[in-house]
């Protein structure tokens, strides 16, 4: 008679051992204060069929979002994806405003809880290592271990439309529109705007929304040694789709359930220095966008330090 083999790989064997294994870890931060981002974001995995018309019966003001996997929530505020229910290694999600706090039978609405906007919605695909390559290591004391900063990625979300950001302050809430093709101004749904100052430093970046309104933080560069000026004068730089993005003649109603259909996908990047990422801090202009100067206002715009400012930007 063969002895029987130890079933259990941390707990002696009298106890039922049951492991799981970290896939995905995704921690929202504010991409302002640095911190992490608790009751106000949610992440939810791009899963669903197409075309989403043979997926279930909608109803009218239902948004995707809300129906779409949502990721484990930790108490912390941070997400997790757990192996076991992985059989890829991309991942696509999307980091919203929080979907969870709907009180039962709630009509979720268009945005779901997103209409309170204190984020800007950010869909992004990161690879990462198979399971086989982490238990392997594991097993291997040989062998280097997988690296935990190749599935966990602190991801900056922007503030949105709504977004308080505190006193002393210098802010620009503004938004970005462009000639329609009539002679009127409409908004640029999710461009982005840099800010620089006389220098031509980086101090500063937005993210905007479907209504093409952003909210930009000024900091400092990391050339400043003095004092900033008072006013500060500030060249904003916009990137944006053109032409914009059309509904896929295949789905065409993904562009009346979904608000973030013609979002574009970042790729996110593994890095074991993610403050100095750019697909993880945010701080790029998202793929596919035009990067152009503002036609109007003139350039650079004079900021009043601790003071939030109003702006409109035309692009071409």
């Amino acid at each position: 008679m063969t002895a029987s083999m130890p079933s259990n790989v941390y707990t002696p064997d009298r106890y039922d051992e049951r492991v799981f294994h970290l896939a995905l870890g995704i921690e929202p931060t504010g991409a302002v204060s640095g911190l992490r981002a608790l009751s106000s974001v949610d992440v939810r995995l791009e899963q669903f069929p197409s075309p989403v018309d043979q997926w279930r019966n909608w109803r009218p003001g239902e948004a995707l979002t809300p129906f779409l996997p949502a990721m484990l929530r930790h108490p912390s505020g941070r997400f997790a994806l757990l192996y076991h229910r992985r059989s890829t290694t991309t991942v696509a999600m999307r980091i919203v405003d929080n979907q969870r706090s709907l009180a039962p039978g709630a009509n979720p609405g268009r945005f779901g809880v997103g209409q309170g906007r204190r984020i800007v919605p950010r869909r992004v695909s990161v690879t990462i290592p198979t399971e086989a390559a982490v238990l392997g290591a594991e097993a291997d004391p040989a062998r280097p271990p997988v690296p935990i900063w190749q599935r966990s990625f602190p991801l900056a979300c922007f503030p949105g439309a709504t977004a308080s950001l505190g006193p002393g302050a210098t802010v620009i809430r503004g938004r970005v529109e462009r000639d329609d093709g009539s002679g009127l101004l409409a908004p640029v749904r999710w461009a982005r705007v840099r800010a620089a100052n006389g220098s031509g430093d980086e101090i500063g970046w937005a993210h905007g929304d479907d209504r093409g309104e952003f909210v930009l933080a000024i900091g400092q560069s990391v050339n400043d040694i003095v004092a900033p000026p008072d006013p500060l004068p500030v060249t904003l730089t916009v990137g944006y789709l053109d032409p914009a993005p059309m509904p896929d003649p295949a789905d065409p109603l993904l562009a009346t359930i979904d608000p973030l259909w013609d979002l574009p996908v970042e790729t996110v990047d593994a890095s074991v220095d993610p403050a100095s990422e750019p697909s993880i801090t945010g701080r790029r202009f998202l793929p596919g966008q035009s990067v152009v100067a503002a036609l109007s206002p003139a350039m650079p715009v004079d900021l009043p330090l601790g003071r939030e400012t109003s702006v409109v930007l035309v692009v071409p």
